[in-house]
């Protein structure tokens, strides 16, 4: 591992560090389940306007969905900085 790598993540504490990681794992799970609907969407439609007008709906879900976690983050981080 770097040492820059090792350098940043000490910065936190061990308890910040475990609420960091579940909040990516949460935000990676949303990024997946976003990505296997767009999939699924592209094979299920054949009408580019329909599938167009649905894929805009998924990601607005998607950013509704995901900014809470990616706040918490900014927060988080902000946190441990003072």
């Amino acid at each position: 591992m770097p040492k820059a790598s090792f350098n940043a993540y000490s910065l936190y504490s061990s308890e910040l560090y475990d609420v960091i990681r579940e909040v990516l794992h949460r935000i990676g799970d949303i990024d997946y389940q976003h990505d296997a609907e767009l999939n699924k969407l592209g094979a299920a439609l054949s009408d580019e306007a329909v599938k167009n007008y649905i894929k805009n709906k998924i990601r607005l879900v998607h950013q509704k969905e995901r900014q809470p976690y990616v706040d918490l983050l900014a927060s988080l981080r902000l946190e441990q900085q003072s």
